[in-house]
């Protein structure tokens, strides 16, 4: 599954603004880490409809969604935010793949985002 890009704001309301948790893949901003590498495959898991991804740094469908994301704390690196409208619910972060392994973040990913997004 190619992950769909949101380009805009409008794109990035239109995704957030379903009744069901979506998976939102926020991009490396140009780094090619194994992390990133590992988050996008997870990210490419999600079940049709329920993943895509924004470039970091790239206008305005970027600062929209680190203006709804404030409350965490954001890096410069990449992160797979598990979302419901504008309530995260649950976030891994490339950071947390290289403390932890792949082998963990897909694990993490089953657990905690596979099965929510496969319920709704």
């Amino acid at each position: 599954m190619a992950l769909k890009e949101l380009e805009d704001a409008t794109a990035v309301e239109d995704f957030l603004s379903r009744h069901t948790p979506v998976l939102l893949y926020i991009g490396p901003g140009g780094r090619d880490q194994q992390a990133d590498t590992v988050l996008t495959s997870l990210c490419a898991l999600a079940p049709a409809r329920s993943a895509a991804w924004v470039r970091p740094y790239e206008g305005v469908a970027d600062r929209y969604v680190r203006q709804l994301l404030t409350h965490l704390p954001q890096t410069d690196r990449a992160c797979l935010v598990l979302i419901e409208g504008a309530v995260v619910l649950d976030v891994l972060r490339s950071t947390d793949v290289e403390a932890h392994g792949e082998e963990w973040a897909k694990a993490h990913f089953g657990e905690r985002f596979l099965a929510r997004l496969s319920e709704s």
